[in-house]
């Protein structure tokens, strides 16, 4: 009598079973090759799941199942989103359920969800205790990364510049490189205006964010962009991690709502210090995907991709990705020590 299978911890639910395969195959390398079953009949699938699964991949039509499950059945279970259509109804979702960390937007013109956001979203759940990847483990390699360290108003104003000039370079057309150096100017103004704060949690600079700014050493963000010809990646570092998950969700659909209301006076930015003071909903909407990875009261990194292949009006009608990650623990190795 030969023994049963061992239940799965990973699994995915998805009714098109050629890109359900796909997926799977993504997850199984990103999770150490563990068995990733594939279902379209969600009792078939929960027949194969352990009691403690970790993480179930859906598309957005299973996403009321997948929300049920996580709060009745698998308090255990993150969840990972993936769709080709508006993405509005997820993040709604996700302000209410934390462990729906990862939502991915599926371009209409791609076979499947982006690989290496299914990989990223998989090594990040199931080990968040670990440090988060470096920009260029994120790009082809190949890829060329600029840094810059701005410390004073002036340097912050050199840099969004400098920013603009080298996406061009990289083969962005000329809208796009100045939608990107204003998305670096935004990111800056987080990093250096509303993260910094004093040894008792108080913001130090958020009170007047027009004055001219000299930062201390251990204050200054770093900015990078990077590019391996496919993509474009704008990445915001601050040395503080005081983002939270409801800065980012809140803030997007606060802002969603207030363009869906078509209302003026909706309060669009969140004014609350963290890193988030300027329009979390431009600063995902910016890209086709948007990474927040952060270790509390130690690091938030901010990175915006933008896909060079595609067409800036067609653009605006593709769903974007945003994934957050938050470390358990602060970091015990600075991020200098990791090469970052």
């Amino acid at each position: 009598m030969s023994a049963s299978p061992p239940k799965a911890t990973i699994a995915v639910l998805e009714r098109n079973r050629v890109v359900g395969q796909r997926i799977a195959r993504v997850m199984a390398a990103a999770s150490g090759l563990q068995d990733v079953p594939v279902a379209s009949d969600p009792a078939e699938l929960r027949a194969r799941l352990s009691e403690r699964p970790l993480l179930l991949g859906c598309d957005a039509a299973d996403l009321d199942l997948a929300l049920e499950w996580a709060a009745e059945r698998y308090p255990s279970m993150h969840l990972l989103v993936w769709t080709s259509g508006s993405t509005d109804a997820i993040l709604h979702a996700a302000l209410k359920e934390p462990r729906l960390s990862s939502i991915v937007g599926w371009p209409s013109f791609a076979s499947m969800p982006r690989p290496w956001e299914i990989a990223l979203a998989v090594r990040r759940i199931l080990k968040p205790l670990a440090l988060p990847p470096r920009l260029s483990d994120l790009l082809s390699w190949g890829a060329t990364i600029v840094k810059w360290r701005p410390r004073t108003s002036d340097d912050r104003d050199r840099t969004v510049a400098e920013v603009a000039h080298w996406a061009e370079r990289s083969g962005a057309p000329a809208r796009v490189a100045e939608r990107l150096a204003a998305l670096a100017h935004e990111l800056l103004m987080n990093a250096m205006y509303d993260a910094p704060v004093d040894r008792r949690g108080r913001p130090r600079y958020a009170h007047d964010r027009r004055r001219d700014l000299v930062l201390e050493e251990n204050e200054i963000p770093t900015l990078r962009l990077g590019t391996d010809g496919a993509y474009l990646a704008l990445q915001a570092h601050d040395p503080f991690g005081g983002l939270r998950r409801h800065h980012v969700f809140e803030g997007i659909t606060r802002g969603l709502s207030a363009r869906g209301a078509d209302s003026t006076n909706a309060p669009v930015l969140d004014t609350s210090r963290g890193g988030a003071g300027l329009g979390m909903l431009k600063i995902y909407a910016a890209g086709a995907v948007l990474v927040v990875d952060v270790s509390p009261m130690a690091s938030t990194m901010v990175t915006s991709f933008w896909d060079l292949d595609v067409n800036p009006r067609e653009f605006r009608s593709l769903p974007a990705s945003l994934h957050f990650f938050e470390r358990s623990t602060p970091a015990i190795e600075t991020l200098e020590r990791t090469g970052w």
